[in-house]
Order: structure tokens, then C-alpha cells, then sequence
């Protein structure tokens, strides 16, 4: 069975196949995908089958498996998924249709295209730093313009939103019901709109240990509850995730924001807690990870800026 279908030359469509996996990427997927785009086309349009989602994100397995025998490749495969989404972003054209789970590198695909549709069962995020991971897939670009800083939420929580949560930040463009009919959705009454004056109180600041403290003292369960969720999180990931917005908060383009990752990429294959935060969450499955640093505030500012720099 072909874990990509591409049909048509001129308008591309591209359907992930892989539903046991939830369509997460293999590097095999991902050199299909780019060979098509490759071509040119004029309009792409992208989805997953199965119900439980258009895509997981990359093979964090398979890159996982890599990481450990061979951190330079691992650091090659990221570059080569990041070509796929610059290819994709240089065409532009088409439309993404987002149902049930679309995380990771799945939105690094979706989000290059003109039009992103959502159906209501949608479940965003980008959970990268609960794997020792960091938003990347040029998605930090999109994260760092939602408004009121909720980019900077998702992006050191990793935390999930439904459809008119991610309608209300930029994220997708409309919503539709499994028949593709138009569902009225009010994006400003969506819990991301509804939790934003604390987002943004809390999350306006680049030291991430204040973000934390913030959070902690704020009067709503929501804030506090966030503060203990960003605990469990990597700590080293959670200081890149919010050093990465901001930084892509003054990027002029997507490439500069993937010039980041490929940075960061090299970084965190060759020295980081990725592998482990995979066996913890896909191997062994014992959601124990054992971070290299035991919180935020065990992470040093140098620490973080030194990831940005794999030299």
C-alpha cells in the first residue's frame, strides 16, 4: 500500500495513507511529497485518510532510530523535511483539509498553503516539548503572528485547541463538518480567545522561568494549571520553544524561520533530551522521561542561545 497517493500534475493532490499511524511522516513519505512538488505544480492540495486525524506529525521513531546510531543524519533528515515544506510554501497555492489530529510536521506541510480548512473534530498542536523537541517545521513563523501571544502558549506547552480556537489564531482559515459543509463557528468565543488576557500578561517576557511564575501567581485555575503542565515538560525544549517564537516574532520570511530550525535541528540530534522524551511517550510508553535538567529554572539563558548555534 502507498503511504502517499499523489494524483494529477498541474493540481496535485496529495493524501497521506498511512491511518494506523495516523499518517505521521516517514522519510520515504516525505521524498514522495517532495518529489511531486518538485515538479511544479500550479495548485496542491493535501489530506490524510482515517478518522482519527490528517496527520501525527513526522516518524519520530524512525528519527529516533537515527538520532542513535548517527545524530548527522538524523540532523539530514530534518533538512531534507524542511526542503519538502519550503517546497510547498514556494507553490503556495491549494488548500489543506485538517480533520481530527494535525500536529508536528503535518502543519509544517498544511500551513504553507493559501487556504488551511479545518473540520470541527480538529485537534492542533505542535507538542514538541514533551518529546525534547522544539515547534519547528517553520511553524514558529505562524506561532509568533497569532495574536496576543498565544504563540508563545502553544508553543512552550504544546498544548492541543480545537477548530474555533485555532480559527481565532490565524491557524487555519475556516471550518467544515465531515460533509464539507460550512460550520458557523465563533472564533472569539473560542477557550484560546477566552484565556488570552492572562496569555498575554503571563507570556510577555523572553525569560521563560518568569513565564512559569506568572503563571503560577495568576488568580485563574487555567494559568496555574498551565504552569504545573509546562513542569512535565523538557525543560531545555521549553526554553527553546519561546526563544524560537520570539526570534521568529522579527523574521522577515518562512525561510529564515527554517534557517532557524536547521540550526536548531543540528543541536538537538547531536546533544538533547529528544531521544529520551521519545522513549518515554513511544517506546517504553512509561511517560517517565528523565530530563537532563530537572526544571525551567535549571536552564540557563547561555544553555538555550548555545542550541541556535550547532557550530
Amino acid at each position: 500500500m502507498d503511504e502517499v497517493k499523489i494524483s494529477g500534475t498541474d493540481d496535485v493532490t496529495i493524501t497521506l495513507n498511512r491511518p494506523r499511524a495516523i499518517n505521521s511522516l516517514s522519510g520515504d513519505m516525505l521524498r514522495t511529497i517532495g518529489k511531486a512538488v518538485a515538479l511544479s505544480p500550479r495548485r496542491v492540495n493535501l489530506s490524510g485518510v482515517g478518522e482519527r486525524g490528517y496527520c501525527s506529525g513526522a516518524d519520530i521513531r524512525e528519527l529516533r532510530s537515527l538520532a542513535l546510531t548517527d545524530p548527522e543524519a538524523a540532523a539530514d533528515w530534518l533538512d531534507d523535511e524542511y526542503d519538502v515544506d519550503a517546497a510547498i510554501a514556494k507553490v503556495s497555492s491549494g488548500t489543506a483539509h485538517l480533520h481530527g489530529i494535525s500536529m508536528g510536521g503535518g502543519l509544517g506541510l498544511a500551513l504553507r498553503l493559501t487556504q488551511v480548512e479545518a473540520r470541527d473534530d480538529l485537534v492542533l498542536a505542535m507538542p514538541e516539548t514533551g518529546i525534547g523537541l522544539w515547534p519547528d517545521v517553520g511553524v514558529c513563523f505562524e506561532l509568533s503572528r497569532a495574536p496576543r501571544l498565544v504563540g508563545r502558549h502553544l508553543a512552550m506547552t504544546g498544548a492541543s485547541i480545537d477548530a474555533a480556537s485555532a480559527l481565532w489564531a490565524g491557524l487555519v482559515d475556516n471550518v467544515v463538518d465531515a460533509d464539507g459543509e460550512p460550520v458557523d463557528v465563533d472564533p472569539d468565543t473560542s477557550q484560546l480567545a477566552r484565556d488570552a488576557v492572562w496569555i498575554q500578561e503571563c507570556y510577555n517576557s523572553d525569560d521563560p522561568v518568569e513565564v512559569c511564575r506568572r503563571l503560577a501567581d495568576r488568580p485563574e485555575e487555567a494559568a496555574r494549571k498551565t504552569a504545573e503542565h509546562i513542569a512535565t515538560r523538557c525543560p531545555l525544549s521549553v526554553g527553546v520553544a519561546l526563544a524560537a517564537v520570539i526570534k521568529a516574532e522579527s523574521a522577515s520570511d518562512l525561510d529564515d524561520v527554517l534557517k532557524t530550525d536547521r540550526a536548531l535541528g543540528r543541536s538537538f540530534m547531536r546533544n538533547s533530551d529528544f531521544c529520551e522524551g521519545v522513549r518515554a511517550q513511544l517506546v517504553d510508553k512509561d511517560r517517565d522521561p528523565h530530563w537532563s535538567h530537572t526544571s525551567v529554572a535549571d536552564v540557563s539563558a547561555r544553555q538555550v542561545d548555545k542550541m541556535f548555534d550547532p557550530s
